[in-house]
């Protein structure tokens, strides 16, 4: 069955503090260690919501990295995770005129699980 692996090949928002350690974030996540203060940006769980913000120690959890959904931005720090979902929310009007950010984010990643 094998460990459950955290899909980062959507990331396409990085937090202005996550941006300057992208590579150091990646390891981590690769790897399942702590990296402190780290909040992943993903799809929902369910259609009624837009995005989810997830604290990554919680991925010491199999089931919770069985069921998270592709990961699509990193922050540091809660402020961070909000900033960029805000910037995620602002290219989405930019680019296509509305705040659908599901839809705006799979047109660059394709499908989410």
């Amino acid at each position: 069955m094998g460990t459950p692996e955290i899909n980062q090949s959507g990331i396409l928002y990085f937090g202005t503090r996550a941006g300057e350690q992208k590579e150091k974030i990646r390891r981590a996540l690769k790897k399942r260690a702590w990296f402190p203060g780290l909040f992943l940006i993903t799809y929902p769980l369910n259609e009624a919501e837009q995005l989810d913000i997830i604290e990554a120690r919680y991925l010491c959890s199999d089931v919770i990295l069985r069921t998270l959904p592709p990961v699509v931005g990193v922050a540091i720090g809660r402020r961070e995770a909000y900033q960029t979902v805000a910037r995620i929310a602002r290219d989405a009007w930019e680019e296509t005129g509305t705040c659908d950010m599901k839809a705006f984010l799979r047109g660059k990643t394709g499908p989410a699980r």
